[in-house]
């Protein structure tokens, strides 16, 4: 009796462990999205003020401005076309400058404003900071 009463209980926590598990995952994958158009910018400053200050001190200037909403200006050095077809604009240096990742989506919606950019163009990105690698990567770009 007390044999089966335990297993009861076990197998309700483990189906209990499975509804919660399963919501947990599926509340994960999806998730909105955040929409970087309509969020504010924590900062706004060119791109060589950037590069400056995580030059300077990379770990403070990482904590400032990891996952922040900011807006960087500056001039194109080059432009890629990534395979999902998401673009990236360098700015002001090909390697420790500053990329900006425009999605697939928001390039689609923005396509009439980002076939003016050529290089050499001044351009002003608004996105989110996550941090640096050799270059400063800012995500989920859109255009100003």
């Amino acid at each position: 009796m007390i044999k089966r009463k335990t297993l009861r209980i076990l197998l309700w926590i483990i189906l209990a462990g499975i509804v919660v598990a399963t919501s947990a995952v599926y509340y994960v994958f999806n998730k909105p999205r955040r929409n970087i158009s309509k969020e504010s910018a924590v900062y706004t400053m060119e791109a060589k003020q950037l590069i400056s200050e995580f030059k300077k001190d990379e770990d403070s200037a990482t904590k400032k401005y990891l996952d922040k909403t900011i807006t960087v200006k500056g001039e194109i050095k080059s432009i890629r076309t990534l395979d999902n077809q998401s673009k990236v604009f360098s700015l002001e240096d090909e390697m420790e400058g500053v990329s900006c990742t425009v999605d697939s989506a928001d390039v689609v919606k923005n396509y009439s404003k980002l076939t003016q950019f050529t290089k050499g163009s001044n351009v002003t990105f608004k996105g989110r900071c996550s941090g640096m690698l050799m270059d400063i990567q800012i995500i989920n770009c859109v255009p100003e």
